[in-house]
């Protein structure tokens, strides 16, 4: 193999490692962007959310709640693996406290408590 080629094929071989890292972690990191609409007051984690339209943004462990362009909440979070990819974008309430997000066409739901009891599904 002639220098050049043997330069041209370690160039090529440097770009793709390099890229490597960045499609690993478009597959490993988790994140969640989508809006709900709270009908009345609902507690996430330690604070509550009056009645409205938030937008929620879920990285990694924290997911932030915002209200016309202004963050009202930030609290922890913990994700969970759905069999199906969920057909609507829809959120879960165990009595006043918000305990799920799912958003349409993904498989990963962000979760704020592990409540089970008494959970209504609510469209957003």
């Amino acid at each position: 193999m002639s220098r050049h080629a043997l330069a041209h094929s370690l160039t090529t071989l440097a770009i793709v490692a390099m890229a490597v890292p960045i499609w690993a972690k478009s597959t490993t990191h988790r994140d969640l962007t989508t809006t709900i609409d709270l009908d009345s007051t609902a507690k996430v984690g330690s604070k509550t959310l009056s009645a409205g339209e938030y937008k929620v943004i879920a990285e990694g462990s924290q997911a932030r709640f915002e209200r016309d362009g202004k963050t009202v909440a930030e609290v922890p979070c913990t994700w969970k693996t759905l069999p199906n990819k969920a057909v609507n974008s829809e959120f879960l309430m165990d009595r006043d406290h918000l305990t799920e997000i799912q958003v349409g066409g993904k498989t990963q739901a962000v979760e704020f408590s592990n409540i089970q009891t008494n959970s209504n599904r609510k469209m957003s």
